[in-house]
């Protein structure tokens, strides 16, 4: 290999160390929606603010009351009517009607 050509490859590998970081990327993931119009969200400042205590706010007393009470008679139980099963028709004979016999002539 030529000078040139080893001091162009070194310079190149150079640069691209160069160009490689040292530290981890933070890679972030923003979705976005576009409406046509620049919204940007508010900046928030990072002060210090004092602790203030909570405030307690107390208020009406609320009563649970009890459920209401359902009065109703008693529910009268009786016993059903006793079924009988009828007894079945005695069955009824009915002679055949006699036979014609017809004498060959």
């Amino acid at each position: 290999m030529s000078t040139p050509r080893k001091l162009l490859l070194a310079g190149l590998a150079a640069l691209s160390l160069v160009a490689l970081p040292l530290s981890s990327a933070q890679a972030g993931v923003a979705i976005g929606i576009g409406i046509g119009v620049p919204v940007y969200r508010p900046y928030y400042r990072h002060y210090y603010r004092p602790y203030y205590r909570p405030y307690v706010v107390v208020g009406a007393p609320v009563y649970a009351a009890p459920p209401p009470v359902m009065v109703a008679p008693p529910p009268v139980v009786t016993a059903p009517a006793p079924v009988y099963a009828a007894p079945a028709p005695a069955p009824i004979y009915v002679q055949p009607a006699p036979s014609v016999i017809v004498a060959p002539r």
